[in-house]
């Protein structure tokens, strides 16, 4: 149980805030390269509670400034994407790529004083078929993430997101909880082989049939870019079945893969909008061979952890991956499978995910009860509530900022009683 100033910390993102300045130490990903076309239309975005717009210059350089002109608050969203930056229609201030204001065609020449105003814009930066950001402070930002799905081709590789109206934190706790798995996917009679051959499908490579024993035992490791988290179940005797999630500063999580060899490997990355909603990154890859066509037909079909069927597309920020399924009609849920068939009648995993998380308490870190299983989620905190008070009041820099560090993978092992599990599963969860 976290107090009211603990969770205020943890929970709020906005600029000035601790959190949020521990966030802008990271390079943000902000949308998918495929979205901005060189010199054509922007996107709205928002991000740790910014109202910006992302960009692609005509000479292809992505970039992303605030929405709103300095000069009388207009939105940049109707500007003009010109060569040098963008130009603000309504009396024609035009800003650079770096936000300095480099043209004021409605001022006299000898009142011009564009030298003093700059508007918020951020360094931007293409890796794996997405376009990142660094909000930070550094005059030179870290390297970016070298992430292993980022770096093979993009046939091995796919990525989507959606909206989450929900702190980032509910989402991401949802990503390292190890023992809701045999609750919240699974069908009320295991023995009903038609579902639990639909959840094996659903799955697309997560391992959790119905088979799992339903209270895992759990451990954490504290790492040099966050927090390794090890639940534990029987195997055949002697031997532990060991599902490893990866939880990597700021807003990383990888869940476990399936134990046969060579897997799909998944990872969300939980990127904040502001204090009460979440874009969830959502990508599986295979480090060795394309996606076939049947995984990404389950992906696409929103019974996995991708949710793709979205409302109606508007051009309001992240109007276009807003899922059909929200809680003004309860998700979508069929009610008579929930009640004979699946423990949650709601129609895939991601979607399963994203109504439970939604449907918490934001204030309910005060008056929770967490107890042994809840061991990830209290370590995680921990994480990152310490690392965003050392920032702000020694100066230390946060983990995982080094770009080597995102050389790392999910994993799921079998190993005898007597081996200690982070060692035994040590080659399986780095990028070799």
């Amino acid at each position: 149980m976290l107090s009211q100033e603990e969770n205020e910390l943890l929970t709020r993102v906005g600029a000035g805030t601790r959190m949020g300045d521990l966030m802008r130490q990271y390079w943000i990903p902000v949308v998918c390269s495929s979205e901005v076309e060189a010199g054509g239309r922007v996107k709205r975005v928002k991000i740790l509670g910014e109202d910006l717009i992302v960009y692609r210059a005509p000479n292809g350089t992505p970039g992303m400034i605030g929405e709103y002109c300095p000069h009388r608050l207009a939105s940049m969203y109707f500007g003009r994407n010109e060569v040098s930056g963008m130009r603000c229609v309504y009396h024609g201030w035009k800003f650079g790529h770096d936000g300095q204001c480099i043209d004021m065609p409605n001022v006299p020449p000898e009142d011009d004083f564009k030298d003093k105003v700059r508007h918020p814009a951020y360094p931007c930066a293409e890796h794996g078929g997405v376009i990142w950001a660094y909000m930070g402070p550094a005059d030179l930002p870290p390297g970016l993430p070298e992430l292993e799905w980022a770096t093979v081709p993009e046939s091995q590789r796919f990525v989507s997101k959606f909206y989450q109206e929900c702190n980032y934190i509910q989402g991401l706790e949802g990503g390292i909880d190890p023992s809701h798995i045999s609750f919240l996917h699974a069908v009320v009679d295991a023995d009903d082989a038609s579902l639990v051959q639909e959840l094996d499908r659903a799955e697309a490579g997560f391992g959790f049939t119905a088979g799992l024993e339903k209270a895992p035992h759990l451990e954490v490791a504290d790492t040099d870019y966050g927090v390794l988290l090890g639940a534990r179940r029987h195997a055949d005797p002697g031997m532990y079945y060991w599902r490893i999630t990866h939880f990597h500063m700021p807003f990383y999580t990888m869940p476990p893969t399936e134990t046969k060899p060579d897997p799909l490997r998944h990872l969300h990355i939980w990127v904040p909008v502001d204090d009460e909603r979440v874009i969830n990154w959502c990508v599986s890859w295979h480090p060795s061979r394309d996606i076939t066509d049947d995984e990404r037909q389950a992906f696409e079909s929103g019974m996995s952890i991708h949710i793709m069927d979205y409302a109606p597309a508007t051009s309001e920020a992240y109007g276009d991956i807003r899922p059909r399924a929200e809680r003004r009609n309860d998700y979508l849920i069929d009610w008579e499978v929930h009640r004979r068939q699946k423990l949650l009648g709601v129609p895939g995993v991601g979607l399963q995910d994203k109504t439970i998380t939604e449907s918490q308490h934001p204030q309910h870190r005060m008056v929770e009860r967490l107890g042994r299983s809840d061991l990830g989620i209290i370590r995680v905190r921990r994480c990152l509530l310490d690392a965003a008070v050392a920032l702000r009041e020694q100066g230390t820099p946060p983990k995982g900022i080094d770009p080597a560090s995102y050389r790392i993978r999910p994993a799921s092992v079998v190993l005898p009683h007597e081996v200690e599990w982070t060692e035994g599963a040590k080659e399986h969860l780095v990028v070799h």
